[in-house]
């Protein structure tokens, strides 16, 4: 008879062959990452995540239970010397991301729902980033394992008291329901080939010139260090093609605005731009100029300029709606695993 180890062998090698399945968000999956959260004061976010297995194992029992690993990526911020002091520096290059992590625990049909100003450690001022959910086995100290039945989402409350949810990217796992795997910290777990894997190319499906959106984007690399250069594609509504380039790393989410200048109302029109789009007062002449990009990495490097191998298990992203704007509106990104 096969013994149990030998055949757990078996089942975690037969079910590495689908790895290479490329993730699309949208299906409940064993590891679940929000674009953003916001913590601390004036800072309010509220993320909640799901157990849709409605079945214990028996009536008496905690089977279909699991337990949640929250990993909060807070981003320490660039800060540069001023004339008056220190003052904020690069918005897309921060000083690094740091790792407050806690467990939850959650039965069958079970929903959690968390402010983030109480789970995550606040400072003066707040913090910010992007949080990874990891489902556990309840019953084995700190092992990770596969439950694609994890679904959420986060609200997000901005300084000016406008709000916007968007839903969590759900990364699913290749191996059988129960089975082990293998430690890493946050998005480094997709390393371990028991996941779905991230996409390479990103899609914002449109955007609008004087909307105030925001970009959100999370660098999957196995360090926070590692620099992360990407190529927007950008065409406007009227097919012209455009380009701008940024480098940066472990996370973001900044005006579009800033990301590039070619996404504001004023560059937009200096271009070919259709006359007719977007008419919101139906007078048949545009009002709005609108858009849409393709995001995909050319590089991965170290801060010195040397290029890392193998350091690209790719990106997630969302739009926003800022810390402080006015406009409601959140949503993940399209995405692809080859270049478009």
């Amino acid at each position: 008879m096969k013994s149990p180890v030998l055949a757990s062998i078996a089942i975690l090698l037969s079910a590495a062959v689908s790895s290479t399945a490329l993730a699309d968000g949208r299906k409940p999956g064993s590891m679940l990452t929000f674009p953003v959260h916001r913590s601390g004061p004036g800072k309010f976010t509220i993320v909640s995540v799901t157990n849709t297995n409605t079945t214990p194992a028996t009536p008496v029992s905690l089977g279909g239970s699991t337990n949640l690993h929250f990993e909060y990526y807070n981003v320490v911020p660039d800060m540069v010397q001023g004339y008056d002091g220190l003052v904020a520096g690069n918005p897309f290059v921060p000083a690094g991301c740091i790792v407050f992590d806690r467990v939850e625990f959650v039965t069958p049909a079970d929903t959690l729902s968390v402010l983030t100003s109480c789970h995550n450690p606040t400072f003066p001022g707040g913090q910010e980033g992007y949080v990874v959910v990891t489902a556990q086995n309840p019953a084995v100290y700190d092992q990770n394992w596969s439950f694609n039945r994890l679904i959420g989402s986060a609200c997000v409350i901005n300084a000016s008291g406008t709000m916007y949810s968007v839903n969590a990217f759900s990364s699913r796992s290749v191996f059988v329901e129960g089975a082990p795997i293998a430690d890493g910290q946050g998005l480094t777990k997709l390393q371990t080939g028991a996941y779905e894997l991230l996409p390479r190319v990103l899609m914002i499906d449109s955007f609008m010139a004087l909307n105030a959106s925001q970009l959100a984007l999370i660098s999957a690399t196995p360090q926070d260090h590692y620099l992360r250069d990407i190529y927007l594609s950008v065409w406007n509504d009227n097919e012209f093609p455009m380009s701008a380039t940024l480098q940066f790393r472990c996370w973001f989410d900044q005006p579009l605005t800033r990301v590039s200048p070619l996404f504001s109302e004023s560059f937009l029109l200096s271009t070919s731009h259709d006359p007719s789009e977007l008419d919101i007062n139906c007078d048949g002449i545009g009002d709005i100029e609108t858009g849409w990009a393709t995001i995909r990495t050319r590089r991965i490097s170290l801060p010195g300029g040397q290029s890392v191998d193998q350091g690209d298990l790719g990106m997630i992203g969302a739009i926003t709606a800022g810390n402080s704007t006015v406009v409601e509106g959140g949503r993940l990104l399209w995405e692809a695993r080859i270049p478009i």
